[in-house]
């Protein structure tokens, strides 16, 4: 990647600076700010509100993933490990929990959503790694 010189920017200055100057290294901090909002534009408050929702939808459904993956087993208080290579190699779309849009977060929650229903169902017949689960026992040795 090559850079620019400082000479690309002069009409760029020229205009910031009310004809002052065409020299970046002589414009004053708030001609500087001017500069750089061109090239870096701020988000308008609608947009920060907007982006803010939509965080917090993406925050609320991964935790209810994240809640529903510990009451079945997937995720472990203590560990992750469990619950990632799940999600690699048996979620929806097989991928990182954090990688998910919003749409399909939905889809993995359903999913998830439907492994609980099995779970349950599961969980009332005595013995099955199920039941040991749900009622907090560790399951017994086989020898």
């Amino acid at each position: 990647m090559t850079r620019f010189k400082a000479s690309a920017l002069e009409d760029i200055c020229w205009s910031k600076s009310n004809h002052r100057t065409v020299d970046i290294n002589e414009l004053r901090p708030e001609e500087i700010e001017k500069v750089y909002l061109m090239f870096f534009p701020q988000p308008t408050i609608i947009e920060q509100i907007v982006l803010a929702e939509h965080k917090e939808l993406l925050r609320k459904h991964r935790s209810t993933c994240l809640t529903i993956a510990t009451r079945i087993g997937l995720k472990e208080p203590d560990s992750w490990d469990k619950f990632n290579n799940w999600m690699l190699k048996s979620s929806v779309l097989k991928k990182r929990l954090n990688d998910y849009t919003l749409v399909e977060l939905q889809s993995l929650e359903r999913q998830l959503r439907g492994a609980e229903s099995n779970f349950e169902a599961s969980a009332t017949k005595p013995g099955n790694k199920a039941w040991y689960h749900k009622h907090g026992f560790s399951m017994p040795s086989k020898s």
